[in-house]
C-alpha cells in the first residue's frame, strides 16, 4: 500500500465458504502489512475497475493470489484502519462461496500457504489475528442467517 495524500486506501476481503470450512491464508514474509499473519483472501481496489468494483475486486484478487473462482459476494462490515506502514485504509468484508477450483498458492509474494479451516480449527491457530477471527466469526453468522 502506499500513502493515498489523506485519501483511504480500499481494500476488499472474502471469507470464502465451503463445506464448513473457511479459506485461509498465511501472508508472505514480504508483505508490508501482517506478514505471516493469517488471513482471509484480498486486496485493494485499483483505480481502473469500475462497475460492481468491491466485488470485482474479490473475484480478481481471489483468482491473482489463490487461483479460486468465487460466487454469491455477501457484504459482511467494513472498518478503518491504519496499515503497518502508515495508510489509512478501509477495509471491506464480504462473504463468499467458493465456485470452482482448487485453491493454492498463486501468488507467493503475497501468500505462503493457504488452508481450509473450520472457524474452531482457525481459532486455534496462534497467527490468526483478532481482527481476522473477528471476520471469521461476522461472516459465519451472515452466513447462518443466508441458510447456507
Amino acid at each position: 500500500m502506499t500513502d493515498c495524500d489523506g485519501r483511504y486506501a480500499v481494500n476488499a476481503e472474502a471469507a470464502i465458504y465451503r463445506d464448513g470450512e473457511y479459506l485461509l491464508v498465511e501472508r508472505a514474509a514480504a508483505e508490508d502489512h501482517a506478514a505471516g499473519a493469517l488471513a482471509l483472501v484480498g486486496g485493494t481496489v485499483e483505480a481502473s475497475e469500475t462497475g460492481d468494483v468491491l466485488e470485482d475486486t474479490l473475484r480478481r484478487e481471489v483468482r491473482e493470489e489463490v487461483a479460486i473462482a468465487i460466487t454469491d459476494p455477501q457484504y459482511v462490515q467494513s472498518n478503518a484502519f491504519t496499515a503497518d506502514d502508515g495508510t489509512p485504509c478501509v477495509n471491506v468484508v464480504f462473504l463468499c462461496r467458493h465456485d470452482d477450483g482448487e485453491a493454492r498458492i498463486a501468488a507467493p509474494d503475497e501468500v505462503a500457504a493457504v488452508e481450509w479451516l473450520s472457524i474452531d480449527a482457525a481459532l486455534d491457530r496462534p497467527a490468526l489475528s483478532p481482527w481476522t477471527a473477528e471476520f471469521i466469526a461476522m461472516a459465519d453468522e451472515r452466513r447462518a442467517a443466508l441458510g447456507w
